[in-house]
C-alpha cells in the first residue's frame, strides 16, 4: 500500500548527553516579542533620548531667556534677586494680559470714534 510512498527517517529522541557542551541560548533562537526590549538595544537607545531631551530642555531654557529679556524692566524689579523659570513665565502672562487688555480698550476706542464720525 505504501511501496510507492519513500518513508522518513523516524524522528530520534535525544537525551541529556546529546546535549552536553552545547550551547543553550542557541538552541532556543526566536524573534523577540514585540515591545520587549533586547538589553543591548536599551543601551543603545538610552544615549540618543539623553541627547534628546538635553536638547529639549536647552530649547525650553533658550525660550525662557529671551522671554526674560523681552519683559520691560519696571515688571524685573517687581522680584527679588534672580529670575527664576517660573517667575519669568508668570511675568510674561502678567504683561501679556496687560497688553492684551490694553489693545482691547484702544480697539473700542477706535470703534467708538469711528461711529461717532458716522453720526
Amino acid at each position: 500500500m505504501d511501496e510507492g510512498i519513500p518513508r522518513l527517517p523516524e524522528r530520534q529522541l535525544l537525551e541529556h548527553r546529546d546535549f552536553i557542551g552545547l550551547d543553550y541560548p542557541s538552541l532556543y533562537m526566536c524573534k523577540p516579542k514585540r515591545g520587549v526590549k533586547r538589553d543591548e538595544s536599551k543601551e543603545t537607545y538610552k544615549l540618543p533620548h539623553r541627547l534628546i531631551e538635553k536638547k529639549r530642555r536647552d530649547r525650553i531654557n533658550e525660550c525662557i531667556a529671551q522671554l526674560k529679556d523681552l519683559l520691560p524692566e519696571h515688571l524685573k524689579l517687581t522680584t527679588l534677586g534672580h529670575l527664576e523659570k517660573a517667575v519669568v513665565l508668570e511675568l510674561t502672562l502678567k504683561h501679556l494680559k496687560a497688553l492684551t487688555a490694553l489693545t482691547e480698550q484702544q480697539h473700542q476706542k477706535i470703534v467708538a470714534l469711528q461711529n461717532g464720525k458716522r453720526a
